[in-house]
């Protein structure tokens, strides 16, 4: 029987990769904004909690991240609707990748990083909506979902009844995209007390793996009309 053939976004190399960025992402940016660009509904509880701060800045960057990141989404959901070609999701990336590789050197003000941050992480999450690590939905920037499933596998392993093997790799699964969300958080945590505003190039650089991956992939299985 022919192997059935993992599509390049539903690999566990690029849930990895993902669940990485996911976690780095919004800890650069509450520990150099104050704010969040992937999970807005934390902003909203921000705005809430801290209606009383009296810096307005805060209160700014929290509104125009929600605001940028929905723009985002919406402008990379009206460009799916024409896509042609498989490489429609490294297009999607593009502006994210060029956001954080210029804000190390072209340092502005953070009421003006944030929304480009948070538009280009809208466009991801609308390219990455409904992914997959290999048959296995999961989240990327939000991975409480991710955790609970794989606790659920973990569990099922333990109670030796029904399919194991489907419970092992799920828990696998699911334990690679929570591994990496934590592990991208951590390191860049920790970058961040050393050289500060240049950790984001940690999401730079995985980014550039992803598009490079994913397109190299793409070629070698032909997939450049059939991965819509």
């Amino acid at each position: 029987m022919e192997e059935k053939i993992i599509l390049p976004q539903n690999t566990r190399l690029m849930g990895a990769l993902l669940g990485f960025i996911g976690g780095g992402l919004d800890v650069f940016c509450h520990m150099h904004y104050r704010s969040l660009v992937a999970t807005q509904t934390g902003n909203l509880l921000l705005l809430i909690a801290d209606w009383h701060d009296p810096r307005v800045e805060n209160t700014i960057m929290r509104f125009s991240s929600i605001l940028f990141f929905s723009i985002g989404f919406l402008v990379a959901l009206h460009i799916k609707e024409y896509r042609k070609t498989a490489f429609w999701r490294t297009k999607m990336l593009i502006p994210l990748f060029v956001v954080t590789l210029l804000i190390p050197l072209v340092s502005v003000i953070p009421p003006v990083e944030v929304p480009f941050i948070a538009f280009g992480t809208g466009m991801m999450m609308l390219t990455f909506t409904g992914s997959l690590i290999e048959n296995h939905p999961y989240v990327i920037f939000m991975t409480s979902g991710n955790y609970r499933k794989m606790l659920t596998a973990l569990y099922r392993i333990t109670r030796r009844k029904g399919d194991l093997d489907e419970y092992r790799r799920q828990a696998m699964n699911y334990g690679i995209v929570v591994g990496s969300f934590v592990a991208g958080a951590i390191s860049v945590a920790i970058l961040m007390h050393f050289i500060h505003q240049w950790a984001i190039w940690l999401i730079t650089a995985n980014l550039f793996l992803i598009m490079t991956y994913y397109t190299a992939r793409v070629k070698q299985l032909g997939l450049q009309t059939d991965n819509l």
